[in-house]
C-alpha cells in the first residue's frame, strides 16, 4: 500500500499544523519499517512558505501543479490569519479538484475557514479551533459546527480542532488505514494520548465581557468573581445590583447574549480550574471555595463544561508539570 498525504500550507501557516500530522504519518512508516505514507507539502504560489513563527518551509510543489498531483489524503493547514485570507477563484477550484479526487480530505485547526470557502463544508459536520468556531458557523449556516470536538469525521471529510489536534486527526487516520495496534504504537513513541481524555472544551478560555470597564454589570461581575464562595445563586447577583432576577436576565441577554446563571456557572468552573492547576488547595476544599454546596454538584458541572472530572484534570496538570 502506498498512500499519498498532502498538506496545503498557506503563507503564515502555523508550523505545528503541518509538522505535527506529518510526523505522525512518518512514525507509522518507522513502526512498519516501510514507506506506507508518502508525504508532501503544497504551497499556494511560492514554494518557500514563511510560517507564523518566521521559520521558512520549502514546499514540494505549488497549488498550480495540482493537475499533475493526486493525493489520497489532502488536508489544509491552519494559520493565525486564516480568517483574513481569501483564496482566489482559481485556487478554490484547484482545492476542490484535489479534494474530490482524494479518498479523504479535510483541515487542521483554522484551515477549516479556508476549506469553507470552496463550498465543500456546506451541510457537513465539522470542527475547528474553538476561537474560530463562531466565525465558521457564520460562514456555514447549514453546517453542524462542533466547537467542543477535537476531531470530526463526516464521510470522506476529516476536520481537526486547534493546532495539536492535528496529531489526533493524523493518529485516527493511521488507525483507519493500519489498525489500532499500529496507531497505539505510534502514540506511545510520540508520547501522546492514543485517545485524549478531554475534549476541546477543556482548553477554552473565553471572557464574555471585559471586566476593565465601569458599567454596573462589570462592577457586579468583578464583585462576584471575588466572592464566589459566598454567592448562593443568581438572586445574590441581582440583589447586588438592586435589580429583580428578571431584569438581570434581560441585562445579561442584551449585553452578553447569555443568562446570568450560565455566567455564574462558568465563573465557578474557571475558578475551580485555576485552583486545580495551582495545587494550592486540596481537592475536597475546592467546591466550597468556588461556591458549590457539595463536591458532587461541582463534579457534574465540571464534567459538563470541560469534559473531564476535577480529579483527572488535576492529575493531567500535575503530570505535565512533572514532565516539564
Amino acid at each position: 500500500m502506498k498512500h499519498q498525504i498532502t498538506l496545503l500550507a498557506v503563507p503564515g501557516a502555523q508550523l505545528l499544523d503541518i509538522s505535527g500530522p506529518l510526523d505522525v504519518f512518518a512514525e507509522a512508516n518507522r513502526q512498519l519499517q516501510r514507506r506506507v505514507y508518502q508525504l508532501s507539502v503544497m504551497a499556494l504560489e511560492q514554494r518557500t512558505v514563511v510560517c507564523s513563527s518566521g521559520v521558512q518551509l520549502l514546499a514540494d510543489l505549488c497549488l498550480d501543479d495540482a493537475s499533475l498531483h493526486r493525493a489520497d489524503t489532502f488536508l489544509l493547514a491552519g494559520a493565525p490569519d486564516a480568517s483574513e485570507r481569501q483564496l482566489s477563484a482559481a485556487q478554490q477550484a484547484a482545492v476542490v479538484t484535489l479534494c474530490q479526487q482524494s479518498q479523504r480530505y479535510g483541515s487542521v485547526c483554522s484551515g477549516a475557514l479556508l476549506l469553507a470557502q470552496t463550498g465543500l463544508l456546506n451541510g457537513k459536520k465539522v470542527t475547528t479551533h474553538w476561537a474560530c468556531a463562531e466565525q465558521l458557523a457564520a460562514m456555514l449556516p447549514d453546517a453542524r459546527v462542533e466547537a467542543d470536538a477535537l476531531y470530526v469525521a463526516d464521510g470522506p471529510l476529516r476536520t481537526a480542532a486547534g493546532v495539536t489536534s492535528g496529531l489526533d486527526l493524523a493518529l485516527r487516520l493511521v488507525e483507519e488505514d493500519l489498525g489500532s495496534e499500529v496507531a497505539q504504537a505510534v502514540a506511545a513513541n510520540l508520547v501522546m494520548f492514543f485517545q485524549r481524555p478531554v475534549n476541546q472544551g477543556h482548553f477554552m478560555r473565553k471572557q464574555q465581557i471585559s471586566l476593565g470597564g465601569r458599567s454596573a454589570l462589570q462592577a457586579m461581575q468583578r464583585w462576584a468573581l471575588a466572592h464566589l464562595a459566598e454567592i448562593d445563586g443568581v438572586e445574590d447577583l441581582a440583589a447586588h445590583m438592586n435589580l429583580s432576577t428578571r431584569h438581570l436576565a434581560r441585562v445579561f441577554a442584551e449585553e452578553m447574549q447569555m443568562q446570568p446563571g450560565a455566567w455564574l456557572e462558568q465563573a465557578r468552573i474557571e475558578k475551580a480550574r485555576a485552583l486545580l492547576e495551582s495545587g494550592e488547595l486540596p481537592l475536597k476544599a475546592i467546591p466550597a471555595a468556588c461556591g458549590y454546596r457539595s463536591p458532587d454538584v461541582m463534579r457534574r458541572a465540571f464534567i459538563r463544561l470541560t469534559g473531564t472530572t476535577p480529579s483527572l484534570y488535576r492529575r493531567l496538570f500535575r503530570a505535565a508539570a512533572e514532565k516539564a
